[in-house]
């Protein structure tokens, strides 16, 4: 970044204040003067009270991602427990169908009545 790019602001009100020092010594009224640097002193309150709400913008933005990021590592932390209980499951699961193949085997066929 350019320096005039990062010290825009700083550079306005040092061009202004040159500015006005330059017409102050053109034998300006004090008046005019007045008028210039109130008119300069306005914007730059108007330009002081933008730049605190982008701040605050800027604040609330971060504080958001910070609790979406907490949320997205507790929903994580809840799926790996999720997948650990449902491995846990499906392992009781083929234990269960092993021992009921075998009882399957093992069935004796049914008796035919007699006749």
């Amino acid at each position: 970044m350019s320096w005039l790019k990062t010290h825009a602001a700083s550079a306005r009100i040092v061009a202004v204040i040159l500015l006005g020092g330059f017409s102050a010594t053109a034998c300006a009224t004090n008046d005019y003067v007045d008028q210039k640097f109130a008119a300069v002193n306005t914007r730059v309150d108007q330009l002081d009270a933008r730049v605190a709400t982008a701040a605050q913008r800027a604040e609330t933005a971060n504080t958001a991602a910070a609790a979406a990021a907490s949320h997205a590592s507790a929903a994580n932390t809840a799926a790996q427990a999720a997948a650990t209980d449902a491995r846990s499951a499906n392992q009781r699961l083929d234990q269960v169908g092993g021992r009921l193949d075998t009882l399957e085997k093992l069935k004796t066929p049914a008796r035919k009545p007699p006749g």
